[in-house]
């Protein structure tokens, strides 16, 4: 399986600056519900080269696990790029479910020998399961398989061992927690959202995984002193993981108050630290952030015909996807 990074050769960045800034710019137009930035950023994407259309197929399969792991079951891939942009353009107009991730990166930490993420309840069981199938995956896959399930679970499952060595280590934590979630409870109906507000803050893109967002969290952590872990993880809380709608997610919950109290600042009193600090975020970021729109903006006015096609190839598989049959999936 593929996992080649995309290349947007003519903007004047490194390559690596590129992957990062066009990977955070999907996800977060997808947890948000912006369908037109999906649709340019899935744009931009598709004049690549294969290699990195590949990867754009395997990253919208990681996303809808993260993001609303209940529409796992529904990833119907065919060799067309437009079936990948139809499964992010579905995930962004559902109703985010974060389970999948909270268990994934609680088990994923439990994995990792940090046994902080047990609190004694019953509810320890399914991390200890799920993080010994991070350490012994293959057992995991083989034990799902025997498991009694629904067509839905099934299905989930199916596209989830199919994605199981997808992305980066806690990625493949939510994507196996996904699956652990589909044979230990039901899987929860997905809802459309309503349409979501289409003005976007281009400067939530710059987080901890781009070159920008490190030297700007580092510089502002440094001169108000502020532990720089504890700057970052605010800013992932209150913006990178904001969604347009969500439905209660009891892990991703108990997952965003392990994580404060790993880093000694308790939830009722993030607030007091990021409202101060996020006028001067945005202050910071505020030349990325214009550089950024621009761009977008002038390739899309460059591109028009390109994306309104899109859009049209988009809406027509997502009305007849269900009529596609397995032998068109994409086996590569």
């Amino acid at each position: 399986m593929s996992t080649g990074q995309a290349v947007w050769r003519p903007m004047k960045s490194t390559q690596s600056d590129i992957d990062a800034k066009y990977r955070s710019l999907l996800q977060k137009a997808v947890r948000r519900g912006n369908e037109e930035l999906v649709y340019i950023t899935s744009a931009i994407v598709a004049t690549l080269a294969s290699r990195d259309k590949n990867w754009f197929r395997t990253r919208a399969a990681i996303i809808t696990f993260e993001d609303c792991w209940p529409l796992g079951a529904e990833l119907v891939f065919n060799r067309k790029f437009y079936s990948k942009v139809a499964v992010l353009v579905k995930a962004a107009r559902s109703i985010k479910a974060k389970d999948a991730t909270g268990l994934g990166y609680l088990a994923y930490a439990l994995a990792g020998n940090d046994h902080t993420v047990l609190d004694g309840s019953a509810d320890d069981r399914h991390i200890k399961i799920v993080a010994q199938g991070v350490q012994r995956p293959d057992d995991f896959w083989q034990w799902v398989e025997r498991q009694k399930k629904s067509r839905d679970a099934d299905a989930l499952i199916e596209n989830a061992f199919q994605f199981r060595n997808a992305g980066r280590p806690r990625d493949r934590a939510t994507i196996l927690a996904a699956a652990y979630l589909a044979v230990a409870s039901d899987i929860p109906q997905y809802y459309p959202s309503e349409s979501a507000d289409q003005r976007f803050p281009y400067w939530v893109v710059f987080d901890k995984h781009t070159p920008q967002g490190q030297r700007v969290f580092r510089d502002i952590a440094r001169d108000l002193y502020i532990p720089l872990h504890q700057l970052e993880w605010t800013s992932f809380y209150f913006e990178g993981a904001a969604t347009n709608a969500s439905i209660y997610s009891p892990w991703w919950g108990r997952f965003c108050r392990w994580r404060f109290n790993k880093i000694n600042l308790p939830p009722e009193e993030a607030h007091l630290l990021w409202e101060p600090v996020e006028p001067q975020i945005k202050a910071a970021l505020a030349d990325d952030q214009h550089r950024l729109h621009k761009e977008l903006y002038e390739w899309k006015m460059g591109h028009m015909n390109q994306v309104e096609k899109l859009k049209k190839q988009v809406a027509l598989f997502i009305e007849h996807g269900s009529e596609i049959s397995s032998d068109q999936m994409e086996m590569f």
